[in-house]
């Protein structure tokens, strides 16, 4: 009877640490990609506003996509644990494009923030199940064991 696993306890499956930072890299090159869009489109706001005289709906072209992405979120957790969370984090990305596409070819402030909900739709997907699957592949004991190391080697810490 072998001595290293207990019986009944599930084991996790073995990937190697190349692996997992190309997940990670992956991963957050997503996410990179929605706080960019972020950063740069609320930069951008004011002067695209002005191109299609919508400064009376401005407010929403921000709430539109903080609200659909605060809706999603959810969702999207509930139907990674049903579904998985490869196939749903590729089908965000597609989503948060599409937005993308709507937004840049927008005529006017409706279609841009019709574009800008879109988004949302695929942007809190790409927040929460990036997060999923970290958790997914890096073992919590692994975790645990790293962010320990990473505290103790902090600037603050000295």
């Amino acid at each position: 009877m072998p001595t290293t696993a207990t019986a009944g306890a599930a084991q996790a499956p073995a990937t190697d640490r190349r692996s997992i930072l190309l997940v990670f890299v992956g991963l957050m090159t997503a996410m990179l990609l929605s706080a960019l869009d972020q950063t740069i489109f609320s930069t951008a706001l004011p002067t695209i506003v002005g191109e299609l005289d919508g400064v009376d709906h401005m407010l929403w072209v921000t709430t539109a996509y903080i609200l659909a992405a605060t809706i999603m979120m959810p969702v999207y957790g509930k139907l990674g644990d049903l579904i998985g969370r490869k196939s749903l984090f590729i089908g965000a990305i597609a989503l948060f494009m599409a937005g993308s596409v709507v937004g840049g070819l927008a005529q006017g402030m409706t279609e841009l923030i019709v574009g800008r909900a879109i988004q949302g739709l695929g942007g809190g997907g790409l927040m929460i199940l990036s997060q999923a699957i970290i958790a997914d592949i890096v073992p919590a004991r692994s975790a645990a064991a790293t962010w320990a190391s990473w505290a103790a080697c902090s600037p603050s810490r000295r």
